[in-house]
């Protein structure tokens, strides 16, 4: 088994977490003497991911599903693990999940937790609007929208959209743009090595924020209670004290847009 398989296969088994598993397999390729000229393209090394999985680890996986359509019962949550495709969640009337996917999936129901495993292809899942998330993936966007409920996202190279979200934000990401829009708001944690960051909030949100950007910028179109401003950080209250804001990024923007015309708590 070469290194970088067996860097996967711990990261499958839980062994190592996507930021250890990033560090190693970054380490691999800054190790090759003619990968000197790719370093701002680290993550390039899991675009073949999918052929190695599918040959060397399907049987970890037999007992998973062939089926492409898949329907359960509602759950309070859902636990997603992936390793390479897009991934896509979005809430509807519907009182049952629906997945459609594209690969590799092994499914652990029980009563309150539908767990979904993925090693490769798109995976679409329709749920009911209030539910928790807790998601962890490798390679790949995500796509949340029409939600309400507790996210919980760990990525490694993916890039983050969520539109029509309540609730709870907590992320912690390697690399990847983040670009989520919340109505009502509970609290917001992020922590970033390279991203660029987009947080989009209705007017009337009432939150308090911190926001370290160590080598990007930082932009709030709100207009700040008790505004304290540094070169790396920015610290205020969006019209009242309620949610709390807090977003460290090692390498990139943060950016506090303000939907205007949208209510929000």
């Amino acid at each position: 088994m070469n290194e970088r398989l067996r860097i996967l296969k711990l990261l499958e088994q839980g062994k190592i977490n996507a930021d250890e598993a990033a560090r190693l397999l970054e380490a691999l390729t800054f190790s090759h003497p003619h990968t000197s000229r790719r370093r701002h393209k680290i993550f390039s090394v899991f675009e073949w991911i999918p052929d190695i999985i599918t040959s060397k680890i399907n049987g970890s996986f037999e007992h998973g599903t062939a089926d492409r359509t898949l329907a359960f019962s509602r759950k309070r949550r859902i636990k997603f693990k992936g390793i390479s495709g897009d991934l896509q969640i979005h809430g509807g009337e519907e009182n049952n999940i629906t997945i459609q996917k594209d690969g590799f999936v092994k499914i652990k129901e029980d009563e309150d937790t539908l767990e979904v495993k993925a090693i490769t292809g798109d995976i679409e899942i329709a749920v009911p609007h209030t539910i928790d998330l807790s998601i962890k993936g490798v390679s790949g966007d995500i796509t949340i929208r029409d939600i309400s409920g507790e996210i919980k996202l760990t990525s490694v190279a993916a890039d983050i959209h969520g539109s029509n979200l309540s609730g709870s934000f907590t992320g912690e990401l390697v690399a990847g743009d983040v670009d989520i829009e919340y109505r009502h708001l509970e609290n917001i944690d992020i922590k970033t090595k390279k991203s660029d960051i987009t947080l989009r909030l209705a007017d009337a949100v009432e939150a308090e924020i911190e926001l370290e950007a160590k080598h990007g910028g930082i932009d709030c179109e709100f207009n700040l209670l008790k505004e304290k401003r540094t070169a790396t950080t920015l610290k205020g209250i969006i019209n009242n004290k309620g949610a709390r804001i807090r977003i460290k990024n090692d390498r990139g923007d943060i950016v506090i847009k303000q939907e205007k015309g949208r209510k929000g708590t």
